[in-house]
Protein backbone atom coordinates (compact mmCIF):
# COMPACT_ATOMS: atom_id res chain seq x y z
CA UNK A 1 0.00 0.00 0.00
CA UNK A 2 1.60 3.45 -0.86
CA UNK A 3 2.19 6.20 1.95
CA UNK A 4 -0.62 8.49 2.27
CA UNK A 5 -0.07 12.01 0.90
CA UNK A 6 0.40 13.86 4.12
CA UNK A 7 3.25 11.56 5.29
CA UNK A 8 5.38 12.08 2.21
CA UNK A 9 5.23 15.83 2.93
CA UNK A 10 7.55 15.92 5.82
CA UNK A 11 11.19 14.91 4.76
CA UNK A 12 13.28 12.34 6.42
CA UNK A 13 15.14 13.07 9.62
CA UNK A 14 18.91 12.93 8.74
CA UNK A 15 20.69 9.33 9.64
CA UNK A 16 23.28 9.04 12.13
CA UNK A 17 26.29 10.76 11.44
CA UNK A 18 29.15 8.10 9.51
CA UNK A 19 32.92 8.02 9.89
CA UNK A 20 34.53 7.74 7.23
CA UNK A 21 37.33 5.56 7.30
CA UNK A 22 41.04 7.44 6.70
CA UNK A 23 44.57 7.03 6.65
CA UNK A 24 46.99 7.88 8.93
CA UNK A 25 49.03 10.32 7.93
CA UNK A 26 52.83 10.07 8.56
CA UNK A 27 55.37 12.68 8.12
CA UNK A 28 59.71 13.32 7.37
CA UNK A 29 61.77 16.03 7.04
CA UNK A 30 64.42 15.58 4.67
CA UNK A 31 67.64 16.79 4.76
CA UNK A 32 67.33 20.10 2.70
CA UNK A 33 64.40 20.86 4.76
CA UNK A 34 61.55 19.59 2.77
CA UNK A 35 58.43 18.33 4.29
CA UNK A 36 56.57 15.06 3.32
CA UNK A 37 53.35 14.22 4.44
CA UNK A 38 52.87 10.57 3.04
CA UNK A 39 49.19 8.18 3.76
CA UNK A 40 48.48 4.94 2.39
CA UNK A 41 45.13 4.41 0.91
CA UNK A 42 44.93 0.67 -0.34
CA UNK A 43 41.34 -0.62 -0.47
CA UNK A 44 41.00 -4.25 0.31
CA UNK A 45 41.17 -7.04 -1.24
CA UNK A 46 44.32 -5.69 -3.29
CA UNK A 47 42.48 -7.14 -6.57
CA UNK A 48 39.98 -4.63 -6.50
CA UNK A 49 41.94 -1.64 -5.30
CA UNK A 50 42.83 1.21 -7.80
CA UNK A 51 46.11 1.53 -8.19
CA UNK A 52 46.15 5.39 -8.11
CA UNK A 53 49.15 7.72 -6.48
CA UNK A 54 48.76 11.61 -5.97
CA UNK A 55 50.93 14.39 -5.29
CA UNK A 56 50.86 17.96 -3.80
CA UNK A 57 53.60 19.95 -4.00
CA UNK A 58 52.70 23.43 -2.01
CA UNK A 59 54.79 26.33 -1.57
CA UNK A 60 54.22 28.53 1.40
CA UNK A 61 54.20 31.84 -0.19
CA UNK A 62 51.43 33.14 -2.31
CA UNK A 63 49.54 36.80 -2.95
CA UNK A 64 50.00 37.78 0.82
CA UNK A 65 53.99 37.94 -0.15
CA UNK A 66 53.49 40.29 -3.04
CA UNK A 67 53.61 44.37 -2.47
CA UNK A 68 50.50 46.19 -3.38
CA UNK A 69 52.61 47.01 -6.78
CA UNK A 70 53.29 43.30 -7.65
CA UNK A 71 49.40 42.34 -7.38
CA UNK A 72 49.16 39.29 -8.78
CA UNK A 73 52.92 37.96 -9.07
CA UNK A 74 51.94 34.51 -6.92
CA UNK A 75 49.20 34.01 -9.45
CA UNK A 76 50.86 34.73 -12.46
CA UNK A 77 54.23 32.74 -11.89
CA UNK A 78 51.79 29.69 -10.69
CA UNK A 79 49.78 29.91 -13.62
CA UNK A 80 52.94 29.59 -15.91
CA UNK A 81 54.87 26.98 -14.18
CA UNK A 82 53.46 24.55 -16.04
CA UNK A 83 54.14 26.30 -19.68
CA UNK A 84 57.65 25.64 -20.39
CA UNK A 85 60.62 24.20 -18.77
CA UNK A 86 64.64 23.76 -19.15
CA UNK A 87 63.63 20.88 -21.35
CA UNK A 88 59.69 21.11 -22.96
CA UNK A 89 57.53 23.34 -24.48
CA UNK A 90 53.69 24.12 -22.91
CA UNK A 91 52.61 21.62 -25.90
CA UNK A 92 55.11 19.00 -24.99
CA UNK A 93 54.13 19.06 -21.29
CA UNK A 94 51.00 18.81 -22.30
CA UNK A 95 51.60 15.86 -24.64
CA UNK A 96 53.44 13.94 -22.11
CA UNK A 97 51.00 14.59 -19.25
CA UNK A 98 48.21 13.00 -21.60
CA UNK A 99 50.52 10.41 -22.60
CA UNK A 100 50.86 8.95 -18.77
CA UNK A 101 46.80 9.46 -18.31
CA UNK A 102 47.98 11.25 -15.84
CA UNK A 103 46.53 14.90 -14.17
CA UNK A 104 48.90 18.00 -13.28
CA UNK A 105 47.11 21.48 -11.55
CA UNK A 106 48.34 24.37 -10.66
CA UNK A 107 46.72 27.11 -8.71
CA UNK A 108 47.89 29.97 -6.03
CA UNK A 109 45.81 31.62 -3.55
CA UNK A 110 47.08 34.13 -0.85
CA UNK A 111 48.75 31.78 1.44
CA UNK A 112 50.35 29.17 -0.76
CA UNK A 113 51.07 28.05 -4.21
CA UNK A 114 49.75 24.45 -5.05
CA UNK A 115 51.26 21.86 -7.87
CA UNK A 116 49.43 18.80 -7.83
CA UNK A 117 50.05 15.50 -9.66
CA UNK A 118 47.60 12.28 -9.96
CA UNK A 119 48.78 9.64 -12.10
CA UNK A 120 48.34 5.38 -11.81
CA UNK A 121 50.94 3.17 -10.16
CA UNK A 122 52.94 1.90 -13.20
CA UNK A 123 53.97 5.19 -14.63
CA UNK A 124 53.76 7.17 -11.67
CA UNK A 125 57.85 7.88 -11.06
CA UNK A 126 57.72 8.80 -14.46
CA UNK A 127 55.09 11.45 -13.80
CA UNK A 128 56.60 12.22 -10.75
CA UNK A 129 59.79 13.00 -12.24
CA UNK A 130 57.84 15.65 -14.82
CA UNK A 131 56.35 17.01 -11.85
CA UNK A 132 59.59 17.83 -10.34
CA UNK A 133 60.83 19.31 -13.28
CA UNK A 134 57.88 21.67 -13.77
CA UNK A 135 58.60 22.83 -10.03
CA UNK A 136 62.43 23.34 -10.41
CA UNK A 137 62.99 24.28 -13.80
CA UNK A 138 60.31 26.29 -15.39
CA UNK A 139 61.53 28.48 -18.25
CA UNK A 140 59.17 31.10 -18.37
CA UNK A 141 59.15 31.69 -22.17
CA UNK A 142 58.47 35.25 -22.95
CA UNK A 143 55.71 33.93 -25.31
CA UNK A 144 54.11 32.33 -22.69
CA UNK A 145 54.42 35.31 -20.18
CA UNK A 146 52.68 38.14 -22.86
CA UNK A 147 49.58 35.19 -23.54
CA UNK A 148 48.90 33.98 -19.83
CA UNK A 149 49.64 37.93 -18.23
CA UNK A 150 46.70 38.91 -21.47
CA UNK A 151 44.49 36.35 -20.43
CA UNK A 152 44.56 37.16 -17.16
CA UNK A 153 43.63 40.81 -17.36
CA UNK A 154 40.79 39.84 -19.92
CA UNK A 155 39.64 37.78 -17.05
CA UNK A 156 39.75 40.80 -14.80
CA UNK A 157 37.69 42.67 -17.28
CA UNK A 158 35.24 39.46 -16.91
CA UNK A 159 34.77 39.44 -13.95
CA UNK A 160 34.25 42.93 -12.67
CA UNK A 161 31.83 43.08 -15.23
CA UNK A 162 29.80 41.05 -12.58
CA UNK A 163 28.39 42.43 -9.52
CA UNK A 164 28.69 39.53 -7.32
CA UNK A 165 32.51 38.84 -8.04
CA UNK A 166 33.18 42.97 -8.02
CA UNK A 167 31.18 43.08 -4.68
CA UNK A 168 33.64 40.65 -3.53
CA UNK A 169 36.65 41.78 -4.30
CA UNK A 170 35.72 45.01 -2.94
CA UNK A 171 34.61 43.56 0.18
CA UNK A 172 38.44 42.01 0.29
CA UNK A 173 39.67 45.68 0.44
CA UNK A 174 37.01 46.97 3.10
CA UNK A 175 37.94 44.14 5.19
CA UNK A 176 41.80 44.31 5.01
CA UNK A 177 42.84 47.65 3.39
CA UNK A 178 46.78 47.43 3.05
CA UNK A 179 47.52 44.06 4.98
CA UNK A 180 48.95 41.15 2.75
CA UNK A 181 45.25 40.01 2.14
CA UNK A 182 43.74 43.36 1.31
CA UNK A 183 44.45 43.55 -2.45
CA UNK A 184 43.15 41.35 -5.35
CA UNK A 185 44.94 37.52 -5.47
CA UNK A 186 44.67 37.88 -9.44
CA UNK A 187 45.93 41.72 -9.26
CA UNK A 188 44.49 44.38 -11.28
CA UNK A 189 45.30 45.21 -15.15
CA UNK A 190 47.25 47.92 -13.76
CA UNK A 191 50.03 45.72 -12.04
CA UNK A 192 49.62 42.62 -14.08
CA UNK A 193 50.73 45.88 -16.98
CA UNK A 194 53.94 45.74 -15.19
CA UNK A 195 55.19 42.14 -14.28
CA UNK A 196 57.33 41.25 -16.67
CA UNK A 197 59.19 37.90 -17.02
CA UNK A 198 62.28 38.89 -14.82
CA UNK A 199 59.71 39.75 -11.65
CA UNK A 200 58.12 36.18 -12.10
CA UNK A 201 61.79 34.39 -12.18
CA UNK A 202 62.61 36.62 -9.25
CA UNK A 203 59.33 35.45 -7.19
CA UNK A 204 59.93 31.99 -8.00
CA UNK A 205 63.78 31.54 -7.22
CA UNK A 206 63.06 33.66 -3.80
CA UNK A 207 59.66 31.37 -2.90
CA UNK A 208 59.99 27.52 -4.55
CA UNK A 209 62.40 26.17 -1.95
CA UNK A 210 62.72 22.94 -0.06
CA UNK A 211 62.24 24.89 3.02
CA UNK A 212 59.56 26.96 2.10
CA UNK A 213 57.48 23.74 0.89
CA UNK A 214 55.32 20.71 1.92
CA UNK A 215 54.99 17.33 -0.25
CA UNK A 216 52.44 15.21 0.36
CA UNK A 217 52.45 11.74 -1.90
CA UNK A 218 49.51 9.05 -0.86
CA UNK A 219 47.40 6.62 -2.47
CA UNK A 220 48.47 3.43 -3.69
CA UNK A 221 51.90 3.29 -1.81
CA UNK A 222 53.56 2.63 1.91
CA UNK A 223 54.56 5.09 3.34
CA UNK A 224 58.20 4.18 3.52
CA UNK A 225 58.32 4.20 -0.45
CA UNK A 226 56.78 7.27 -0.74
CA UNK A 227 59.46 8.87 1.41
CA UNK A 228 61.89 7.20 -0.93
CA UNK A 229 60.27 8.36 -4.18
CA UNK A 230 60.53 11.89 -2.32
CA UNK A 231 64.15 11.29 -1.22
CA UNK A 232 65.10 9.96 -5.20
CA UNK A 233 63.42 13.14 -6.70
CA UNK A 234 63.30 15.62 -4.46
CA UNK A 235 66.52 15.05 -2.12
CA UNK A 236 68.99 16.78 -3.95
CA UNK A 237 66.85 20.62 -4.09
CA UNK A 238 68.61 22.83 -2.53
CA UNK A 239 67.68 26.57 -1.05
CA UNK A 240 69.23 29.31 -1.82
CA UNK A 241 71.94 30.65 0.57
CA UNK A 242 69.61 33.57 1.34
CA UNK A 243 66.68 33.83 3.98
CA UNK A 244 63.22 33.23 3.38
CA UNK A 245 61.75 37.19 3.29
CA UNK A 246 60.06 37.86 6.30
CA UNK A 247 56.27 38.24 5.79
CA UNK A 248 54.49 41.70 5.87
CA UNK A 249 52.81 42.31 9.24
CA UNK A 250 49.31 41.08 9.52
CA UNK A 251 47.39 44.29 10.48
CA UNK A 252 43.90 45.12 8.98
CA UNK A 253 41.94 47.95 9.64
CA UNK A 254 39.88 47.70 13.00
CA UNK A 255 36.51 46.35 12.88
CA UNK A 256 33.75 48.61 12.09
CA UNK A 257 30.22 49.35 10.73
CA UNK A 258 29.90 50.85 7.80
CA UNK A 259 28.00 50.58 4.03
CA UNK A 260 30.19 50.91 0.59
CA UNK A 261 28.57 51.54 -2.07
CA UNK A 262 29.95 50.78 -5.85
CA UNK A 263 27.88 52.60 -8.62
CA UNK A 264 27.49 50.51 -11.49
CA UNK A 265 24.44 51.69 -13.21
CA UNK A 266 24.45 48.85 -16.10
CA UNK A 267 24.03 46.16 -13.18
CA UNK A 268 21.37 44.12 -13.58
CA UNK A 269 20.52 43.90 -10.17
CA UNK A 270 22.49 45.04 -6.98
CA UNK A 271 25.33 42.53 -5.44
CA UNK A 272 24.28 42.74 -1.25
CA UNK A 273 27.65 41.53 0.83
CA UNK A 274 27.68 42.06 5.04
CA UNK A 275 31.16 40.67 5.95
CA UNK A 276 34.05 41.41 8.23
CA UNK A 277 37.30 40.01 9.07
CA UNK A 278 36.71 36.35 10.50
CA UNK A 279 39.02 33.54 12.19
CA UNK A 280 42.65 32.05 10.85
CA UNK A 281 41.90 27.93 10.50
CA UNK A 282 43.85 26.88 13.50
CA UNK A 283 41.59 29.22 15.90
CA UNK A 284 40.02 27.23 18.77
CA UNK A 285 36.44 28.27 17.72
CA UNK A 286 36.96 26.90 13.80
CA UNK A 287 34.75 23.95 14.28
CA UNK A 288 31.91 26.55 16.00
CA UNK A 289 32.44 28.73 12.83
CA UNK A 290 31.81 26.21 10.42
CA UNK A 291 28.56 25.09 12.01
CA UNK A 292 27.40 28.89 12.83
CA UNK A 293 27.88 29.23 8.86
CA UNK A 294 26.25 25.93 7.96
CA UNK A 295 23.20 27.23 9.90
CA UNK A 296 22.85 30.49 7.59
CA UNK A 297 24.08 29.00 4.49
CA UNK A 298 22.45 26.58 2.17
CA UNK A 299 18.30 26.38 1.10
CA UNK A 300 17.43 25.97 4.07
CA UNK A 301 20.03 28.02 6.28
CA UNK A 302 18.43 31.25 7.76
CA UNK A 303 19.78 33.89 5.09
CA UNK A 304 17.80 31.76 2.31
CA UNK A 305 14.49 31.04 4.21
CA UNK A 306 14.51 34.62 5.31
CA UNK A 307 15.85 36.46 1.84
CA UNK A 308 14.07 34.02 -0.50
CA UNK A 309 11.61 31.74 0.69
CA UNK A 310 9.59 34.03 3.02
CA UNK A 311 10.22 37.36 0.62
CA UNK A 312 11.03 36.33 -2.60
CA UNK A 313 13.78 38.92 -2.36
CA UNK A 314 16.27 36.97 -4.86
CA UNK A 315 16.84 33.64 -5.97
CA UNK A 316 19.57 32.54 -3.31
CA UNK A 317 21.15 33.93 -0.32
CA UNK A 318 24.71 32.10 1.33
CA UNK A 319 27.07 32.40 4.08
CA UNK A 320 30.81 31.81 3.19
CA UNK A 321 33.57 31.34 6.44
CA UNK A 322 37.19 31.52 4.60
CA UNK A 323 39.98 30.70 7.28
CA UNK A 324 43.51 31.30 6.47
CA UNK A 325 47.04 31.70 8.36
CA UNK A 326 45.89 34.53 9.38
CA UNK A 327 42.36 35.79 9.95
CA UNK A 328 39.85 35.65 6.47
CA UNK A 329 36.74 36.64 5.95
CA UNK A 330 33.28 36.16 6.75
CA UNK A 331 30.76 36.91 3.72
CA UNK A 332 27.03 36.67 3.64
CA UNK A 333 25.57 37.65 0.02
CA UNK A 334 22.96 37.94 -1.82
CA UNK A 335 21.83 39.55 -5.38
CA UNK A 336 18.67 41.11 -5.33
CA UNK A 337 16.73 44.03 -7.61
CA UNK A 338 17.76 47.69 -7.35
CA UNK A 339 14.50 48.59 -5.57
CA UNK A 340 14.81 46.00 -2.89
CA UNK A 341 18.66 46.68 -1.84
CA UNK A 342 16.99 48.47 1.63
CA UNK A 343 15.05 45.75 2.32
CA UNK A 344 17.28 42.91 1.61
CA UNK A 345 20.05 44.57 3.28
CA UNK A 346 18.03 44.78 6.88
CA UNK A 347 17.36 41.12 6.44
CA UNK A 348 20.35 39.96 6.23
CA UNK A 349 21.69 41.81 8.59
CA UNK A 350 18.87 41.18 11.40
CA UNK A 351 19.50 37.40 10.52
CA UNK A 352 23.08 37.61 11.11
CA UNK A 353 22.33 39.45 14.75
CA UNK A 354 19.44 36.94 15.16
CA UNK A 355 22.26 34.76 15.25
CA UNK A 356 24.07 36.16 17.53
CA UNK A 357 21.46 37.24 19.96
CA UNK A 358 19.66 33.94 20.50
CA UNK A 359 21.23 30.32 20.37
CA UNK A 360 19.70 27.93 17.77
CA UNK A 361 17.59 24.77 18.91
CA UNK A 362 19.44 21.96 18.86
CA UNK A 363 17.47 20.38 16.33
CA UNK A 364 18.40 22.71 14.35
CA UNK A 365 22.10 22.20 14.61
CA UNK A 366 21.39 18.20 12.92
CA UNK A 367 20.31 19.20 9.68
CA UNK A 368 23.09 21.68 9.24
CA UNK A 369 26.02 19.38 10.81
CA UNK A 370 24.60 16.41 8.15
CA UNK A 371 25.50 19.27 5.48
CA UNK A 372 28.67 19.48 6.96
CA UNK A 373 29.71 15.64 7.26
CA UNK A 374 28.31 15.03 3.92
CA UNK A 375 30.38 18.05 2.12
CA UNK A 376 33.56 16.73 4.02
CA UNK A 377 33.11 12.84 3.75
CA UNK A 378 32.84 13.64 -0.68
CA UNK A 379 35.61 16.09 -0.27
CA UNK A 380 37.93 12.87 1.22
CA UNK A 381 36.48 10.24 -1.40
CA UNK A 382 39.80 10.45 -3.63
CA UNK A 383 43.30 9.83 -3.04
CA UNK A 384 43.83 13.56 -4.29
CA UNK A 385 40.61 14.55 -2.10
CA UNK A 386 43.06 13.40 0.88
CA UNK A 387 45.83 15.21 -0.24
CA UNK A 388 43.99 18.27 -0.63
CA UNK A 389 42.92 18.46 3.10
CA UNK A 390 46.14 17.48 4.33
CA UNK A 391 47.91 20.04 2.59
CA UNK A 392 44.89 22.55 3.72
CA UNK A 393 46.34 21.11 7.53
CA UNK A 394 50.02 21.53 7.20
CA UNK A 395 49.81 24.66 5.38
CA UNK A 396 47.70 26.18 8.28
CA UNK A 397 49.33 24.65 11.29
CA UNK A 398 46.62 22.79 12.20
CA UNK A 399 47.57 18.90 13.60
CA UNK A 400 47.17 16.02 10.68
CA UNK A 401 45.02 13.90 13.26
CA UNK A 402 42.67 16.36 12.05
CA UNK A 403 42.33 14.48 9.01
CA UNK A 404 40.16 11.94 11.46
CA UNK A 405 39.19 14.09 14.45
CA UNK A 406 37.27 17.15 12.15
CA UNK A 407 33.45 15.17 11.90
CA UNK A 408 33.84 14.79 15.98
CA UNK A 409 34.96 18.25 16.58
CA UNK A 410 32.07 18.97 14.91
CA UNK A 411 29.90 17.16 16.32
CA UNK A 412 30.79 18.69 19.64
CA UNK A 413 29.77 21.98 18.85
CA UNK A 414 26.60 23.03 21.00
CA UNK A 415 24.31 25.64 20.75
CA UNK A 416 25.92 28.01 23.03
CA UNK A 417 29.22 27.37 20.84
CA UNK A 418 27.46 28.73 17.99
CA UNK A 419 25.85 31.44 19.45
CA UNK A 420 29.43 32.64 21.04
CA UNK A 421 31.15 32.47 18.07
CA UNK A 422 27.96 34.90 16.23
CA UNK A 423 28.15 37.50 18.72
CA UNK A 424 31.65 37.79 18.10
CA UNK A 425 32.13 37.87 14.46
CA UNK A 426 28.75 39.92 13.65
CA UNK A 427 28.82 42.89 15.97
CA UNK A 428 30.87 45.38 13.46
CA UNK A 429 29.76 44.32 10.01
CA UNK A 430 30.99 46.25 6.88
CA UNK A 431 28.14 46.04 4.04
CA UNK A 432 29.60 46.15 0.16
CA UNK A 433 26.83 47.25 -2.61
CA UNK A 434 27.66 46.96 -5.96
CA UNK A 435 24.69 48.02 -8.63
CA UNK A 436 22.63 51.47 -9.59
CA UNK A 437 23.27 53.46 -6.24
CA UNK A 438 20.21 56.10 -8.49
CA UNK A 439 17.39 53.75 -6.97
CA UNK A 440 18.43 53.01 -3.68
CA UNK A 441 21.45 55.44 -2.38
CA UNK A 442 19.46 57.47 -0.78
CA UNK A 443 17.21 54.88 1.08
CA UNK A 444 20.38 53.35 2.60
CA UNK A 445 21.84 56.52 3.77
CA UNK A 446 18.55 57.36 5.57
CA UNK A 447 19.41 54.02 6.93
CA UNK A 448 22.80 53.64 7.86
CA UNK A 449 25.83 55.98 9.23
CA UNK A 450 28.95 55.84 7.60
CA UNK A 451 28.13 55.24 3.89
CA UNK A 452 30.51 55.99 0.70
CA UNK A 453 29.74 55.97 -2.50
CA UNK A 454 32.34 55.05 -5.32
CA UNK A 455 31.28 55.90 -8.88
CA UNK A 456 32.39 52.89 -11.30
CA UNK A 457 35.39 55.02 -12.88
CA UNK A 458 36.62 55.84 -10.04
CA UNK A 459 37.28 52.00 -8.80
CA UNK A 460 40.47 50.85 -7.79
CA UNK A 461 41.11 47.85 -6.30
CA UNK A 462 45.12 48.42 -6.34
CA UNK A 463 44.36 51.19 -3.70
CA UNK A 464 43.99 50.38 0.12
CA UNK A 465 41.18 52.53 0.00
CA UNK A 466 39.68 51.37 -3.41
CA UNK A 467 39.56 54.68 -4.57
CA UNK A 468 41.81 56.07 -7.97
CA UNK A 469 43.81 58.92 -7.07
CA UNK A 470 43.77 61.69 -9.00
Amino acid sequence: MSQPIAALEKPPSPGAPHRAALPLPVERTLANGLRVIAFPQRSAPKAYAVPIIAAQLIVRSGAAAESEAEAGLATLTTSLITQGTQKRSAVEIAQAVDGLGARLDASSGYDAATVSLTALTPVFPTAFALFDEIVRQPSFPQAEVERVRAKAIGDLALSYSSPSALARFVAQRVAFGSAPYGHPVAGTADTLATLDRDRIVAFHTRYFRPDNATLIVGGDCAPEEAFALAERQFGDWRAPESPLPVPAAFTPPPPRSRVVIVDKPDAGRTAVIAGRVGIARRAPSYAAGVVATAVLSGYSGRLNQEVRVKRGLSYGASAQLIARREPGLFLASTLVDHTKVGEAVGVVLDTLHGLAATAPEATELVTRKATISGGFSRSVETIDGIAGVLGELALYGVPLSDLGEYLPEIEAVDPAMVQRFAAATFDEVFVVLVGDAQVFSAAIAAAYANVSIIPLAQLDLGQPTAVRTP
